[in-house]
């Protein structure tokens, strides 16, 4: 093959498989970086309320229970405890209106829920005003019981049904799944050849030209080495993420499955508000610390047309200095 046409054909094949590096490694590592923001701005506080208001219901019956068991009772109903965690509940579940991650499913959802919780208030306010007749009180607290701890269709397991949907959109945006995985590789794998074909390039010219060795092509194989350092920065990124995911299971699995049963302790619940403040600001910490690499995908374009300056001046010049013909 004449020395020109080979020239050509080597400035066209390093542009090409660039732009490839280039796009590929953009790709996967945006899709890294764009996971944080929104595991911390949308997943997390949606998982994280619903724990609250889950905390909360538990506290408010808790409470009612003990009043109830106290054998006082008022014209007001159950007392302050009560009255302050059912606040906190329904408060609860209005954020989770407006947070929730489950689509259609979580509105569906939460719109039980919100249904079901005034039939339990209504309830307890039943069960206080007939405290003093003994069955009757018992009975309605025991109605209450059941529309908040019954299984499967109870107000906590269709809470907990939401929250598994919620935890499936975080495995979703934290779990490095198959596709992640194969983005990775394919970046990975259009690095490699980049870097083969410019040290197959290099050869080339050295058989050809006297020139040792062409400074920009080694300039643009010393840039193709700090890509190394966007992928430390995924790496780190998806170490945090999945992190993040643990913090917040852990909450969820605190929770899991509890009732309101005896021998059931408000510090048991103090312990769960604890662990959903901490998991709260771990997670947002966490999220926040990847935020500085989100220049990452600049940093690579530029490396991307960096290298092909270099190749293209790297060849270009002998283009210009020699005629041969093909």
């Amino acid at each position: 093959m004449g020395t020109r046409r080979l020239l050509r054909l080597q400035l066209g094949v390093l542009l090409a498989l660039t732009a490839v590096a280039s796009v590929a490694l953009s790709a996967a590592y945006d899709d890294t970086h764009r996971r944080p923001g929104a595991v911390r701005d949308r997943i997390a506080p949606a998982v994280l309320e619903v724990a609250a208001a889950r905390t909360a219901l538990m506290s408010a019956h808790l409470a009612a229970r003990d009043h109830l068991d106290s054998g006082l009772t008022d014209e007001a109903g159950t007392d302050e405890t009560y009255r302050t965690q059912a606040a906190a509940a329904t408060q609860s579940l209005s954020q989770i209106a407006d947070e929730q991650v489950a689509g259609e499913a979580g509105e569906r959802a939460l719109s039980t829920v919100t249904a079901l919780l005034v039939v339990y208030q209504d309830a307890i306010d039943l069960a206080v005003r007939h405290a003093e007749q003994g069955a009757l009180g018992r009975a309605w607290f025991h109605s209450a019981d059941t529309i908040l701890n019954r299984r499967e269709t109870g107000i906590l397991a269709r809470l907990d049904e939401l929250q598994d949907d919620q935890l499936r959109k975080l495995s979703e945006q934290t779990v490095f799944t198959g596709p992640r995985r194969t983005a990775w590789e394919s970046a990975a794998a259009a690095l490699a050849v980049l870097a083969v074909a410019l040290a197959v390039v290099q050869w080339q010219l050295n058989e050809r030209f006297p020139q040792r060795l062409n400074p920009c092509l080694l300039a643009a194989c010393l840039i193709l080495l700090a890509s190394v350092k966007p992928v430390t920065w995924a790496q780190g990124t998806q170490r945090l993420l999945e992190g993040a995911r643990e913090e917040l299971v852990e909450v969820v699995d605190r929770q899991s499955g509890v009732r309101v049963g005896e021998g059931f302790r408000e510090e048991e619940l103090d312990e769960t508000r604890a662990a959903t403040a901490d998991a709260l600001e771990e997670v947002t910490r966490a999220m926040d610390a990847t935020a500085d690499r989100g220049t990452g995908v600049a940093v690579i374009v530029a490396g991307g047309f960096a290298v092909a300056a270099l190749s293209l001046a790297g060849l270009q010049r002998h283009l210009s200095q020699y005629r041969f013909r093909s």
